[in-house]
């Protein structure tokens, strides 16, 4: 029996025990989830198979074919007074195998081949792209979830601080030195630092349901996330984050795939200023035919086959001023990215610049506010400050902390977002 209720102790602990989430366990669930990614992932394998399709082409192809043909009236041909003879059986068989192989077609189906690879390198760019906007997603929720806890520590800290002066107003008032408005006031605080627990309890609930919607799982998910603020970000000037930018910026490495598939395809609208020069080889087994009338025979035939248009109109010509022309237009829309990605790098950049200096400040305001509570609380106690005074002094010191939070958090989350500005934010421990 007492093995029982042991085992049943430990199956309700480990029941219960709520699941601890590291940012690391965060990213890698999310990545395994995340249906977007999934869709990349096929990209990815439906260009590399369109990458073997279009390599194949450089390779000789065999093809069979069957025809039979019943010639039904047919009676022959006639000369003149001679009677009619029939130089085809009324029952023809052919069976055709042939090889064929392009010599020469003014590069189009190599330039076809490397646009092919370009699309696929292409669609590896576009999936780590999405691969770092989860990753943004996850450390923006987790921070978030994070802040919310700390929040509600400090709504928690407030309503502490509130009972500790309730019950040194009810000593003050024991003593003479309070009125009974200094234990009401006291109380009436309290409840707000109760509302304000409620709040803070009902926001850490949507930052963690927030980060379980971007996991894909269950928002009714109960878990902990593990506290990583301690962790400090390397400082870099300007200069470093637009370069990397530069550099590594999915969306540039992206565009430039781009604009090289359009390089290629003015090679491919050019190589129609070619002739097209392909070598065949047929083998063919026939019966009912000229050749082989009354049965089965073989015979074959090889050469070049040679197309050129003469002339279209100067179709090519248009065609290949249109692909010059599409491909101007990216290098400047190409430019313009590069402008707006090194604007968004800067106002990043500003913006931590700007958060530090904050979190700076609102550490000294919380020294200031702790030691205005302490004076508050002594003067208080020797009759020299109200209940209202150190009231207040609670509610500076706290409001000071989630300041403090708001602003330290939104420096963690800035510092993301100009990781990933500057294309270098990556999966944890990696």
């Amino acid at each position: 029996m007492k093995k029982f209720l042991i085992l049943s102790l430990i199956f309700i602990n480990i029941t219960f025990c709520e699941e601890i989430l590291t940012l690391t366990d965060c990213v890698k669930i999310a990545i395994e989830n995340n249906l977007k990614l999934k869709i990349y992932r096929d990209k990815i394998e439906q260009n590399y198979y369109q990458t073997e399709i279009s390599r194949k082409y450089l390779y000789p192809s065999l093809s069979v074919s069957f025809n039979y043909t019943y010639l039904g009236d047919y009676e022959g041909i006639t000369f003149g007074n001679f009677p009619p003879f029939k130089i085809l059986d009324d029952n023809t068989y052919t069976l055709k195998f042939t090889i064929s192989q392009p010599l020469f077609t003014g590069w189009e189906i190599e330039k076809g081949f490397e646009i092919s690879k370009e699309y696929y390198e292409k669609s590896k760019i576009d999936y780590e792209n999405e691969f770092s906007n989860i990753i943004m997603d996850v450390k923006n929720a987790y921070f978030n979830v994070l802040k919310a806890k700390k929040i509600l520590q400090t709504s928690f800290k407030y309503k502490e601080n509130l009972e500790k002066h309730l019950i040194n107003a009810k000593r003050m008032f024991e003593l003479g030195m309070a009125t009974k408005l200094d234990i009401l006031k006291t109380e009436v605080a309290l409840k707000n630092a109760e509302t304000k627990i409620i709040e803070s309890e009902s926001y850490l609930k949507k930052a963690k349901a927030n980060l379980n919607f971007i996991l894909n799982r269950s928002i009714e998910n109960e878990f902990e996330v593990e506290d990583i603020l301690e962790e400090k970000e390397e400082k870099k000037d300007y200069n470093w984050w637009k370069e990397n930018a530069l550099k590594e910026r999915k969306e540039i490495k992206s565009f430039a795939k781009v604009i090289s598939i359009y390089e290629k395809n003015i090679e491919i609208e050019r190589s129609n200023l070619y002739p097209q020069i392909y070598f065949f080889f047929n083998y063919n087994i026939e019966k009912g035919t000229q050749t082989s009338r009354y049965s089965w025979g073989d015979n074959w035939n090889t050469g070049i086959l040679l197309t050129y248009d003469i002339w279209n109109w100067r179709q090519t010509e248009d065609r290949i001023k249109k692909a010059e022309k599409e491909k101007e237009r990216l290098e400047k829309e190409f430019e313009l990215l590069k402008d707006s990605i090194e604007m968004e790098v800067k106002n990043i950049y500003l913006n931590l610049k700007s958060l530090e200096e904050k979190v700076k400040e609102i550490e000294k305001q919380i020294e200031f506010a702790e030691e205005n509570l302490r004076v508050a609380e002594l003067l208080y106690n020797e009759g020299l400050a109200t209940s209202l005074d150190v009231i207040e002094a609670i509610t500076s010191l706290t409001e000071t902390k989630n300041n403090y939070l708001n602003a330290l958090y939104e420096y963690k989350i800035t510092y993301i977002q100009l990781e990933k500005a500057s294309g270098i934010l990556k999966m944890e421990g990696k």
